[in-house]
């Protein structure tokens, strides 16, 4: 097989052979896979903080009635995103739910928790199916309207398919925006 070719400057010994050959091709194979394996080929969390983790690991130790296991059986725990109350503060939202242990027919608990920036648990909001759908800004917006109750020390009334922490977790208001998806569908 001749391998010669007619831009290169190539010294032959006569038998066809380019004694620099393979010298002169191999390096670029060799450095490509190095290059591969050093570069590409691994995966780096870009943030290998897991916040869902951090959140679960601040509801078992200071939620009160966080599901134990034996009574209560965790179902769901799911981070939902973070809302950012007007004074530039972080509140993270986490949809909760439980179901009672050996009940003929499972019932339980439904929650949307709130953690500040530290992870600490802020407070919690039962529903029954106004279930959390998506965070944006300060608002929180809700399949439907919130049926479920403040726990104690809040006082907003619900009813309404948004929550809003624009002033704040202990100030949290909950009215109703007319919001494709979150308000009632396209009748709303």
């Amino acid at each position: 097989m001749n391998f010669k070719s007619p831009d290169w400057k190539r010294a032959a010994d006569g038998n066809g052979h380019d004694e620099n050959f393979g010298c002169k091709t191999c390096w670029l194979p060799c450095l490509l896979m190095l290059v591969t394996m050093f570069s590409g080929c691994s995966v780096t969390p870009r943030n290998p903080y897991d916040v869902r983790t951090a959140l679960l690991d601040s509801a078992k130790k200071s939620e009160p009635n966080f599901p134990d296991g034996h009574e209560l059986l965790l179902t769901h725990f799911s981070y939902l995103g973070r809302l950012v109350t007007s004074q530039g503060d972080v509140i993270y939202v986490v949809d909760q739910r439980g179901v009672v242990a050996d009940q003929p027919a499972p019932h339980g608990q439904n929650f949307i928790a709130f953690f500040d920036r530290h992870f600490r648990y802020l407070g919690k909001i039962s529903y029954v199916q106004s279930r959390p759908l998506w965070c944006e800004g300060s608002r929180l917006y809700l399949f439907g309207n919130l049926d479920g109750f403040p726990q104690s020390g809040q006082s907003f009334l619900p009813g309404g398919n948004v929550i809003d922490v624009a002033r704040g977790y202990q100030s949290i208001r909950s009215y109703h925006a007319k919001v494709y998806g979150s308000s009632g569908g396209t009748d709303d």
